[in-house]
């Protein structure tokens, strides 16, 4: 189970003691791979960091679902809440002075978050979403005449318009947005798109793509030649051009990481919010032959976005 190898997991990783300057416990909204998948990524994260054994940190994870709401979480240092439920867990709870550090989020869910004022105040977040300007800069790289970007989107993947916007009209990209109206024929949408960009681009939006829609749109962008830039490695092996995403191991990595500096001083400790500094990018290669697309490699896409990762951008 999640909690029972977690702890045993990390108490022998960092070779704990009882009297543990520093507490942390990880909330996590469920047990599902995905969570053992952010697990084992907060792990290594732990086991790359160097403490000093005056400042050893202990780390206790369990279910959102299994910490009663009358339990008491004061005594924490950090608490970390790993996804939309484990958030309205710690809203719940009585937590003193501990900060807390919110994970595995869309942004538009944080949104929902705060205006539901379901926030603690002395908090940090790290979105699962992707800085806008990074798969701008993907799309450059890998198609260097490219002039304009059609992005399609629903009602929660409108939020990321005005970022995408700001980030295209720096690299001087004409950014297309077209809406999906639940009642609008769907061919008629993706035809318009097709012919008026010379890519298309589509983010997570559970009330817009299901199956139906995904496929109509991988078949729409084969027939019609237009490169689809996507958000999951499942759409690049079903025909999109490219996917750029961060996995839950990432994020948990990078968990650890944002845990350790609310305790230790970081330098770069002073941001609220942040995106991920980790991410994959995987490609096509059948898929840019047919469209005769000299692509550049994986790791050269990868290594062209490091250089441009900032925590401080913003949607």
């Amino acid at each position: 189970m999640l909690l029972r190898s977690a702890v045993w997991t990390v108490l022998l990783a960092l070779g704990l003691c009882a009297n543990a300057d520093a507490r942390l416990l990880l909330l996590a909204s469920q047990d599902s791979s995905l969570y053992r998948s952010f697990q084992q990524g907060f792990e290594v994260g732990l086991n790359v960091l160097t403490l000093p054994a005056t400042q050893r940190q202990e780390f206790v994870f369990t279910l959102a679902s299994d910490y009663r709401s009358g339990d008491e979480a004061d005594s924490e240092d950090v608490i970390i809440a790993a996804g939309v439920e484990a958030a309205k867990k710690v809203a719940s709870l009585n937590i003193g002075d501990s900060r807390v550090i919110y994970t595995m989020l869309p942004l538009t869910s944080y949104r929902w978050l705060g205006d539901n004022k379901m926030l603690v105040e002395n908090h940090k977040v790290l979105f699962i979403d992707q800085p806008p300007h990074r798969y701008v800069n993907l799309i450059q790289a890998a198609l260097p005449s490219i002039g304009s970007l059609g992005y399609l989107y629903g009602e929660v993947s409108a939020e990321h318009i005005d970022g995408l916007k700001q980030a295209a009209d720096e690299k001087q990209i004409g950014l297309n947005a077209n809406a999906l109206q639940p009642r609008q024929r769907l061919e008629k949408t993706l035809l318009k798109l097709m012919l008026g960009n010379d890519a298309i681009l589509v983010l997570p939006d559970p009330y817009m793509f299901n199956r139906r829609t995904i496929q109509r749109l991988l078949l729409a962008s084969l027939r019609r030649r237009t490169p689809l830039i996507a958000y999951s490695e499942s759409y690049v092996k079903a025909g999109a051009l490219l996917a750029l995403f961060t996995s839950p191991k990432q994020i948990g990595r990078q968990t650890a990481e944002l845990a350790h500096c609310m305790v230790e001083a970081c330098a770069d400790n002073a941001e609220r919010e942040y995106f991920p500094k980790y991410f994959s990018v995987r490609a096509n290669a059948i898929v840019a032959r047919q469209f005769g697309i000299d692509l550049p490699s994986e790791d050269v896409l990868a290594k062209q976005l490091e250089l441009s990762y900032s925590n401080k951008d913003k949607n």
